[in-house]
């Protein structure tokens, strides 16, 4: 049991058994260790299939720690949040070592989710508004329970629009483009008080 967390067990196995169950369906192995880590749950994986868990530029970890984050609080609102880190490479890393983030030697926590949907270059209407107002309220979500701001994938000016638009009358947050060219990122971050 932790000293700040007295569910650490319990919610430790059922991250466990859903990290597991996951890695069966994709065919995966891999040996799991749970460590609190500032009111975290700070996965440690160790495997020899290493890479195809890490995946093209980290892509496929970073895919594996939203999914855990997203199913752990949609069935417990108050889990901790939860990072991969599989031999030393931690979900976020790609982003943070392109970008030369100073968070990362810091030891700060990495950006709570960067998603990834490639359906949206090239075509106007890849993603339904329908889909990109639900991502919006829930990174709008992530933001208010987190308080660090989400980055969006790149996305066409009418998508964008459609995300501005979804947040423009939340009192907690704002929202902004970034990058160059047709395709930029949307961050969602929280409102500053005055």
């Amino acid at each position: 049991m932790s000293e700040t967390n007295p569910n650490f067990a319990a919610q430790s196995e059922k991250l466990v058994r859903t990290l597991t169950t996951m890695f069966d369906y994709l065919g995966l192995n891999g040996d799991l260790h749970i460590e609190e880590a500032d009111g975290k749950m700070a996965v440690k994986i160790t495997s020899e299939d290493a890479g195809r868990i890490i995946g093209r530029r980290g892509q496929t970890l970073e895919s594996l720690q939203l999914l855990a984050n997203r199913m752990m609080f949609k069935e417990d609102e108050n889990f901790p949040l939860v990072t991969l880190d599989i031999d030393g490479y931690a979900a976020g890393d790609r982003e943070r070592h392109r970008s030369g983030d100073e968070h990362s030697e810091r030891g700060e926590r990495p950006e709570r989710s960067e998603r990834r949907s490639r359906g949206n270059r090239g075509n106007e209407n890849s993603v339904g508004a329908e889909q990109l107002e639900q991502q919006a309220r829930d990174a709008a979500k992530e933001v208010k329970r987190w308080g660090e701001p989400v980055k969006m994938p790149e996305m066409n000016a009418h998508d964008r629009r459609i995300i501005h638009l979804t947040l423009e009358n939340d009192p907690d947050v704002t929202t902004s483009s970034e990058g160059e060219g047709a395709y930029k990122k949307v961050v969602v971050s929280l409102r500053k008080t005055e």
